[in-house]
């Protein structure tokens, strides 16, 4: 049987402070990987159906997104997989379906989807997911590093760089 086919997808709106966090957590983890690591990375701005059918043909799906609650300590890195989702801000929208929904309905249609234990999920704790910038808070910031190497660790792969060596302010770039 081959490899496991997988996409890491890192979500968020790179103009909307810390919810750019899975966007730029991507980018380092693109500097990072090894090559031929067979794996695909992606970044994107929709959530909903539109994420559900970035994940069709998949075998794993690790999303790297911003997670806000108002108790929440910023910069905080959580890990789950798509059966333990969180209620947060943005893990639902008024115009799109959430991901459990938007997964049903997809299965439902007979798309071949990762079951919810092969969706993980590497969240950073926001502080600000609502004010224009093109840059996060400082400890949504100093969380890129080790939000990167979680993914690593789930992917089971050794950094050819050190997450913690490289300048977060280099993946700002929209």
């Amino acid at each position: 049987m081959g490899a496991m086919k997988t996409v890491v997808i890192g979500l968020g709106n790179p103009i909307l402070t810390d919810d750019g966090v899975g966007i730029y957590a991507a980018r380092m983890l693109e500097r990072v990987l090894p090559p031929g690591s067979g794996v695909d990375i992606v970044e994107l701005a929709v959530g909903g159906l539109g994420l559900m059918e970035a994940m069709i043909g998949y075998d794993r799906v690790i999303l790297i997104d911003a997670f806000w609650s108002p108790d929440g300590e910023p910069g905080r890195v959580l890990q789950f997989d798509a059966g333990h989702l969180p209620d947060t801000l943005n893990s639902a929208s008024a115009h799109d379906a959430d991901l459990p929904t938007a997964l049903r309905v997809g299965r439902s249609l007979g798309a071949p989807l990762p079951a919810d234990d092969g969706i993980q999920i590497v969240a950073v704790q926001a502080r600000d997911v609502l004010t224009f910038g093109q840059v996060p808070t400082p400890p949504v910031a100093a969380a890129l590093p080790l939000a990167v190497s979680r993914v690593l660790d789930l992917l089971g792969c050794r950094p050819v760089v050190d997450p913690y060596t490289l300048s977060p302010e280099s993946f700002w770039r929209l």
